[in-house]
């Protein structure tokens, strides 16, 4: 039986479903009886996913969402989208800001266009609570105003407002900063990277600190997606577990571990928000994974010998993209001719 075919189990489409969020999402929704079917570039290889392509209900599609001609077919049979894939975070989407624009902006813009033209009812959309900016007095709820302070979080918002419009009401989810385990591990996240330099060098390096951030667990915000989807939910969630400060950040670290903490006042992150998940919880989700799951969970992968070198290109989304010379070309100048619906 092919992809598509079995009856009385929905069927989801997955863009960006290899990556760090992605790769844990997808594993969710198999073991809750999903259909599975991702589009994925693989920029970041395919060994986050390799494991589920033996299983009878998941499908890959290796190709580029910029390339629309793909795209309409992978919406063959599909109940419902959830949108992930992007050029994630600030550092890596300035690399190349056009290529970024036509695969966080455009690409979306289009997807949500699709789902509508082909009567596609749930459209759920992966944004950031960084379109929120810098609002320090205050604890941002979903009416609060946007200010989004760089690229990728202006592309967000944009994207944010695109979909808005469609007669078909989306999902959008704007998550905090991830933090924890996935197959597709980053250490280019505050909390992966403190928990890592606190294990393995026994001190952190924390640049200002008294900035406030929402974190979520990669898992908890699985989670979210699958929880938005079976309630059938549109609008606008923050999806956040806690506030805290980035020094806080590195204390919580520094009790379980006993490393040193070092702040710097270089490179300090303009950022500093505190944002409810209020409206969330009211309908009944809550987040349950904290920093200290992710301590266990990354000192158990340094302990079982599956991370030698946190530093590693391969765990930073800029690194991946900025140093590899053939990743630049994939991404940034083949590009994918023809395929954009550019207004």
């Amino acid at each position: 039986m092919k992809w598509g075919e079995a009856l009385g189990s929905e069927h989801i489409l997955v863009t960006g479903g290899a990556g760090y969020l992605g790769s844990v999402l997808s594993r969710k929704l198999l073991a809750k009886g999903y259909q599975v079917r991702l589009i994925d570039a693989l920029w970041y290889g395919k060994e986050p996913i390799e494991d589920l392509l033996s299983n009878k209900n998941f499908e890959l599609i290796q190709d580029d969402i910029r390339n629309l001609v793909v795209t309409v077919k992978a919406l063959k049979y599909v109940d419902a989208v959830i949108h992930l894939a992007s050029i994630v975070g600030m550092p890596a989407s300035n690399i190349e800001p056009k290529s970024s624009e036509e695969i966080n902006y455009l690409a979306t813009k289009n997807i949500a266009e699709l789902c509508q033209l082909h009567n596609i009812n749930t459209y759920i959309f992966a944004s950031t609570c960084s379109v929120y900016g810098s609002q320090p007095e205050t604890l941002i709820t979903e009416k609060s105003p946007t200010d989004p302070l760089d690229f990728y979080a202006k592309q967000k918002y944009l994207s944010e407002r695109a979909t808005g419009w469609l007669n078909k009401a989306p999902t959008i989810l704007r998550f905090g900063t991830l933090f924890g385990s996935s197959p597709r591990m980053r250490f280019d996240l505050v909390i992966n990277r403190f928990v890592a330099q606190a294990i393995k060098e026994r001190k952190v390096t924390v640049f200002g600190g008294s900035q406030y951030r929402p974190f979520l667990h990669v898992s908890d915000a699985s989670d979210a997606i699958i929880f938005s989807l079976e309630k059938n939910l549109t609008g606008t969630y923050n999806v956040v577990s806690e506030n805290l400060t980035i020094k806080q950040a590195a204390e919580r670290i520094s009790k379980v571990t006993g490393c040193k903490i070092n702040v710097s006042n270089d490179n300090e992150d303009k950022r500093n928000y505190k944002v409810s998940a209020e409206k969330l919880k009211q309908i009944g989700f809550e987040p349950s994974k904290t920093i200290e799951d992710a301590i266990n969970e990354i000192k158990e992968m340094i302990d079982n010998g599956q991370l030698s070198n946190y530093d590693d290109a391969k765990y930073s989304n800029y690194k991946l993209l900025f140093g590899s010379k053939e990743m630049q070309e994939k991404v940034f100048i083949q590009g994918m001719p023809g395929s954009l619906d550019v207004p």
